[in-house]
């Protein structure tokens, strides 16, 4: 690892010099000097990215290249660049915790998916910009532990509609979901497409550009994707408010549990309705879960009101 820590140090450095001296070069664009300097440094940047990977493959070293590529010429604000980056690894993360420990409903990972997920900096690179990432991972002869995590980034943004939303919630988890609009939505704020590769420790090369236009789309399906429930359920409550104009209800169980909402059509009610009475009811409770914003609408529809009961 000595000697990998080494040239990943020296890639580093090197396309730092090149950036510093394209800045330089188009300042003065006559100046031959640095015309002479940039491309020899070009060129050791080159071999030393060249070396890297040699050398990742020997370690057991995942290499990602991701470029944010700007839909116009808006820069590179450091906000929206921290957030696409941040969101890509928790979208990593939530991946390989899902394939690793099975899917989740919310938005979290285990300590140890964590850990073995995490990308390191490696450098940067001019044009659009670039970053390169490392993830270590553990191969034996067959497979590495993160090549099937790797995989499913690609995998999962063949988001087409609502029911391939729904697909990838029941095989990974609403989490991942959740992930994936994060990071796509953090790409349409920034004005950003994504140009990812990935260069695994086995020499398998996986890449994909992806338009702005592209990632709109799948925030959209995102947004528009709704998992609901209704389950009846029967109580035997005290009435504590009710309006038959406007069609609503409150009722309380003596345990302590509230129910509001309104009143549904064709509802059967008794001919009068007493406040602090007990009455048994049935009321269809409907739960609505928005995967995009991990959060869950409650609506009480009454049914049935019954009594008042005797004590």
């Amino acid at each position: 690892m000595s000697d990998y820590a080494y040239v990943a140090d020296r890639a580093k450095k090197a396309f730092a010099s090149v950036a510093r001296l394209e800045g330089a070069l188009a300042r003065k664009p006559s100046d031959r000097g640095l015309s002479i300097n940039l491309a020899s440094m070009r060129r050791m940047a080159e071999q030393a990215r060249l070396e890297l990977e040699r050398l990742a493959e020997v370690n057991n070293i995942e290499v990602c290249e991701y470029r944010m590529v700007p839909v116009q010429s808006g820069g590179y604000g450091l906000a929206h660049v921290s957030r696409v980056l941040l969101e890509y690894q928790n979208l990593f993360t939530q991946l390989h915790d899902a394939i690793k420990n099975g899917p989740k409903t919310k938005a979290m990972f285990g300590e140890e998916a964590e850990k073995e997920s995490t990308l390191d900096f490696a450098y940067s690179y001019s044009g659009s910009l670039g970053v390169v990432m490392l993830a270590r991972s553990d191969r034996d002869f067959f497979a590495g532990n993160l090549d099937k995590s790797i995989d499913a980034l690609y995998q999962i943004l063949d988001v087409s509609d609502v029911d391939r939303v729904k697909d990838i919630s029941h095989s990974l988890g609403r989490a991942v979901v959740k992930r994936v609009h994060d990071w796509s939505k953090a790409h349409v704020d920034g004005g950003f497409s994504a140009d990812v590769q990935w260069k695994r420790s086995d020499g398998r090369i996986l890449a994909q550009m992806i338009d702005r236009s592209r990632l709109a789309e799948i925030v959209g399906f995102i947004d528009a994707t709704a998992d609901e429930k209704t389950v009846p359920v029967t109580i035997r409550a005290m009435l504590v408010g009710g309006n038959v104009s406007s069609r609503s209800f409150h009722l309380s169980e003596p345990q302590g549990n509230t129910f509001i909402g309104h009143i549904g059509e064709g509802a059967e009610l008794p001919q009068n309705m007493t406040l602090g009475q007990m009455y048994e009811a049935v009321i269809d409770v409907s739960e609505t879960y928005y995967y995009a914003t991990e959060k869950t609408k409650k609506i009480n529809i009454l049914k049935r009101l019954a009594g008042p009961l005797s004590s």
